[in-house]
């Protein structure tokens, strides 16, 4: 044989065996590298891809390939020399039948694929000497398998093999009985010896300095299983199959398939499958975010479940503590734990966290107690008050629920309200009244500085609004509860008072908790804004936003597969850093090939463009914004096929829109055939959604009050606790 054939023959089996590198992965992309082995990572999973030699070949070319059986007699084996097309033929149909024994061991396909592919090495002489078609089929169909298919209320679990993984020596280590494996690369197999029982005990070994190996065990009771590539190791008892191995001088490939009793891998990269589903934590009772719940609340309750019917262990805490408990090895069900000492008109958070052995989940849960009834803080512990006026003149309309922004410097308060301002409280009366909600945006110990919102039950527009503000109990825990600030019309509120990016970092002071993630920002971002803080945009990449279909995505829209009748507000404070811009400010737009759809508000060249639409239609109002000054407050409703846009507190424009949604909500971009474009050049402040209609009373009166708070209201003197 010259060389030039003898590397013909080397290629080809080569293309022959690169199917021993794995052609089903656990995602269903595939990622492919010239010439090495590599560990993958797409769509959150692992795949291994190895690439299959390029070079072409003729059908005139022929290669030496190697037929194994395993059995209690030992380790029988035939070599044949074969035409390519031949080999390539073989190759294909084990390859398929490969994936067929680990995935489909008990079906009809499988058993029918199984005859042909005995057929075919009948035919080209490959089966060993005195072994008969019956015999080699039987080596495929042990007791076993028969077995695992007629035990469908079998419910054996292997404990060796529930998805866990182990270091073991630098790598990772799997283990099975009573599985299906196959197993191919660049190594060698080492059938050493064979026993009466036990049938056989093999060993292989794989080495990543060329191809590495793959190997797909499966437990047939279970279906669970791992797939081990790169480096690799392993031990069989009991082995039942065929292989097939080629080498040249310092080059091996190896490949198996078959049953075992058991199987132990150790291998440089390992994946389980079906991958370990995680518990789930749902029906908390409380709901979570409910209001007004009886201070007589004596348990928590929740349900834990684990797709994979796992035991698991469950914690609860609680924050402020008022109980807490845990339980191990439980199954899917509802528990609970006991609380007590409930105080009213009070926030309290708890905790769930449940493992099954291989992941910790935690979900976090709120709700606020029933409100107090009227009551005198003087006698309560709070030693100072001030009484605050809101001006008539700067309220449009008589409002309901109306939150007013309060913004003061007040040396006062600096004095003598506690560090983080958890002791101020707003009360509707003097004396004995109710308790009104507020939420602190900032305070500042050092100066007094308080910017604070609270929802005033009743604001007239006839005679002037009073409540007052109760401050000096250095006792008393936080009086604030930002949910009862804003009612459930409020899809989201973001004052932008962060200084963090990251994952939901930008918090919301709804019910709904819709927090925004940041990307290509930083803290430096967070400047002094129209109201406390705001965030500065660069135009280029900056930009915050949900993942598409999360809750919160929901929330903050209400979502239509089709054109859809339901209002929608939106409103914040911008200031335009250039007015030769196309950028979109904030809501759901897309831009995908010819078609550009949303609900929104965009930037275009000195322009305010409010987009409401399903197809590709492109109806737009828009009104002009040149300014690049100063901040100026902007509020676009779409309701059925009506579009209106208000600039500081004025109606521009109203006119005909679709009523459309779209694929995600961002702050600063829209969304292009899954990327991203037409970044704000600005800063935003002071962001909300609603999902009603504010009318022009409601809308002007905001413009009064957080375009000049101290117009809006007054403070009076200081009055003490008699």
């Amino acid at each position: 044989m010259n060389r030039n054939n003898f590397f013909k023959k080397t290629l080809v089996f080569a293309i022959i065996i690169s199917f021993f590198s794995i052609n089903f992965t656990l995602c269903t992309n595939a990622v492919i590298y010239n010439n090495i082995y590599e560990k993958k990572s797409i769509c959150d999973q692992t795949c291994y891809v190895v690439l299959n030699p390029q070079n072409s070949v003729t059908s005139d070319d022929t290669a030496s390939l190697t037929f194994y059986t395993f059995d209690e007699a030992g380790k029988k084996q035939n070599s044949v020399e074969l035409s390519s097309n031949i080999a390539i033929e073989i190759k294909k149909m084990f390859d398929e039948l490969r994936n067929k024994i680990i995935y489909e061991p008990n079906s009809i396909e499988t058993w029918e694929l199984k005859n042909s592919f005995i057929n075919l090495l009948d035919e080209n002489g490959l089966l060993p000497e005195k072994q008969s078609k019956d015999h080699v089929f039987s080596l495929l169909n042990p007791t076993w398998l028969k077995l695992a298919s007629n035990s469908n209320n079998l419910k054996a679990r292997n404990p060796l093999n529930s998805n866990f993984i182990r270091s073991f020596f630098g790598s990772y280590f799997g283990t099975s009985i009573f599985c299906s494996i196959s197993s191919a690369g660049s190594g060698m197999m080492m059938p050493l010896f064979m026993l009466p029982r036990p049938r056989a005990v093999a060993m292989w070994f794989s080495s990543s300095s060329y191809y590495g190996g793959v190997t797909s065990v499966a437990n047939l009771f279970t279906g669970k299983g791992f797939l081990a590539g790169g480096s690799q190791g392993g031990l069989l008892l009991g082995f039942m199959g065929i292989g097939l191995t080629y080498a040249i001088p310092g080059y091996t490939v190896y490949g198996f398939i078959g049953y075992s009793l058991f199987a132990g891998v150790t291998a440089e990269y390992m994946e389980f499958f079906p991958p370990n589903k995680e518990p789930i934590i749902s029906s908390e009772s409380p709901d979570n975010g409910a209001l007004d719940v009886p201070v007589s609340l004596s348990k928590l309750s929740f349900r834990i479940e684990d797709p994979d019917k796992d035991l698991m262990s469950y914690t609860v805490t609680t924050d402020p503590d008022i109980g807490s408990g845990q339980g191990q090895s439980k199954l899917n069900g509802i528990y609970s734990v006991p609380v007590s000492g409930l105080e009213q008109d009070k926030k309290y958070s708890w905790t769930v966290a449940v493992s099954d052995g291989n992941v910790l989940v935690e979900k976090k849960f709120s709700f606020i107690t029933v409100g107090k009834p009227p009551f005198d803080p003087f006698n309560e512990g709070w030693h100072y008050r001030k009484k605050i006026t809101v001006n008539h003149s700067q309220v449009t309309a008589n409002l309901v629920d109306f939150p007013v922004l309060i913004t003061t410097v007040d040396v006062d308060f600096r004095e003598k309200v506690q560090v983080d301002g958890d002791d101020i409280l707003f009360m509707d009366g003097s004396g004995v009244a109710n308790k009104i909600y507020h939420e602190i945006e900032n305070y500042e110990v050092s100066s007094g500085e308080l910017i604070t919102w609270v929802k005033i039950p009743s604001l007239s527009s006839g005679e002037d609004t009073e409540f007052y503000i109760y401050y000096g109990n250095p006792n008393c825990s936080s009086q604030q509860i930002s949910e009862k600030v804003w009612n459930s019309n409020y899809k989201s509120v973001h004052h932008f008072e962060e200084t963090e990016v990251g994952d939901e970092a930008v918090k919301d002071s709804t019910q709904y908790t819709v927090d925004f993630t940041t990307t290509n920002m930083e803290t430096s971002d967070f400047i002094a804004g129209k109201v406390g803080n705001a965030v500065d945009l660069d135009g280029t990449n900056e930009y915050m936003g949900l993942t598409h279909d999360s809750p919160e995505d929901y929330a903050i829209y209400s979502k239509c597969n089709t054109p859809c009748a339901s209002p929608w507000t939106i409103s914040a404070w911008i200031k335009v850093d250039t007015n030769s811009q196309e950028s979109a400010i904030a809501g759901r737009f897309d831009d995908w090939y010819w078609n550009n759809y949303g609900t929104g508000f965009k930037y275009v060249n000195g322009n305010l463009v409010l987009m409401s639409e399903y197809d590709d239609s492109n109806p737009t109002i828009s009104t002009t914004l040149s300014d690049t000054s100063d901040w100026h407050y902007i509020v676009g409703i779409t309701h059925s096929s009506t579009g209106k846009i208000y600039l500081d507190g004025i109606l521009k424009v109203t006119g005909d829109l679709d009523a459309g949604y779209s694929y995600r909500f961002l702050i600063g971009a829209q969304n292009y055939d899954g990327g991203l474009n037409h970044c704000f050049d600005g800063k935003i402040d002071e962001f909300r959604t609603f999902d009603i209609e504010r009318d022009e009373s409601w809308i002007s009166t905001e413009y009064n009050n957080q375009n000049d708070p101290l117009s809006f209201l007054s403070f009076g003197l200081e009055e003490s606790a008699p």
